[in-house]
């Protein structure tokens, strides 16, 4: 069991992202603040398991600190957001786009420090491009339309959180 539970913890955050990708693809109507909350959750659980994760690489993975710092924002985050949900409705929109705007940077940073298989090298740079357009497209212009945003959110997300759960099946030190 505590295998089983070690191999599925790496995946979790990529299936949160998932989950959150398909909610905001499909029912595009749920208030943003309900989704911000949801996305809190999501970025809370996510950073809880990137630092547990962090902790566990440290003798094995030399870059473990980035994981540590992406999952220590991530609480921090999701911390800001839970305990103010009516700031939440006017703010999310730009945490959003800072959010893509880190993955972007540290996907990007990742795609040229480390080498990994061809398959996930691409991937990554493609999520790492797209994490960067889709968070200066937000900050420049947030668009008039929560449910725009809400579907490219989910686009984004969705494409996240595949990558995090193909990548996290594979092992890499």
């Amino acid at each position: 069991m505590s295998n089983f539970f070690q191999r599925n913890l790496k995946s979790f955050n990529g299936v949160l992202a998932i989950i959150f990708g398909l909610v905001a693809l499909f029912l595009p109507g749920i208030t943003l603040a309900a989704l911000g909350v949801y996305f809190a959750i999501s970025i809370l659980a996510g950073g809880v398991m990137q630092v547990v994760g962090a902790f566990r690489v440290k003798k094995h993975n030399s870059h473990w600190y980035l994981l540590l710092i992406e999952g220590l924002i991530g609480i921090l985050i999701a911390v800001i957001i839970l305990s103010r949900p009516k700031l939440l409705a006017t703010v999310f929109v730009t945490i959003i786009g800072l959010w893509a705007l880190f993955l972007g940077i540290t996907f990007l940073f990742t795609y040229f420090k480390r080498q990994l298989p061809a398959f996930s090298n691409s991937f990554l740079l493609v999520i790492s491009i797209l994490s960067l357009v889709m968070g200066i497209t937000i900050l420049v212009n947030p668009f008039e339309s929560t449910r725009i945003i809400t579907v490219i959110i989910g686009i984004y997300t969705l494409a996240y959180g595949i990558f995090s759960v193909v990548h996290s099946s594979r092992n890499y030190m």
